[in-house]
């Protein structure tokens, strides 16, 4: 997975509607043994390539990783495993939507958006939206931040 440079998301924390959240936390992080040489590097690849099980463990989507802090240079081993378990402090962007809240939609088969459930007219608040149901969404808000496309939608009548 891709992510983005910390410094690239962190305009976008302040957007209450954004669901980011910026943390700062540390970890543990297993480092095999053809990785020791140069543990900074070789542990941001491995964030990157373990990212879907950091996702269950923080209960959100990893979106930026920032500077990786080395808290000892002796790591741990257990249960006489190769790897090697750095301690690790690490700055970080989840992206943390609340189950339930937002609505995801498909804009022309190419574009992803969103609205706040909250939005909806009282006319569909009985309404089951179905899979491939089209809607008539009103863009409030387009913008391109950092090569990150952002639409902020209503529900029309």
């Amino acid at each position: 997975m891709n992510l983005y440079k910390l410094n690239e998301i962190l305009p976008l924390i302040n957007d209450k509607k954004s669901c980011l959240e910026h943390k700062c936390q540390t970890i543990l992080v297993p480092l095999p043994p053809n990785h020791i040489g140069k543990p900074k590097r070789n542990i941001k690849r491995i964030l990157e390539e373990s990212s879907n099980e950091i996702t269950k463990k923080l209960n959100g989507f990893l979106l930026a990783i920032g500077k990786i802090h080395l808290l000892s240079h002796v790591g741990q081993t257990f249960q006489d495993e190769p790897t090697l378990w750095l301690p690790v402090r690490l700055n970080f962007v989840l992206f943390q939507p609340e189950r339930g809240r937002r609505v995801p939609c498909l804009i022309h088969n190419r574009f992803n958006a969103s609205f706040i459930r909250d939005t909806i007219p009282p006319v569909y608040h009985n309404f089951i939206f179905k899979l491939g149901q089209s809607v008539l969404l009103e863009i409030i808000q387009c913008d391109v931040v950092n090569n990150i496309l952002d639409i902020k939608t209503t529900l029309v009548k």
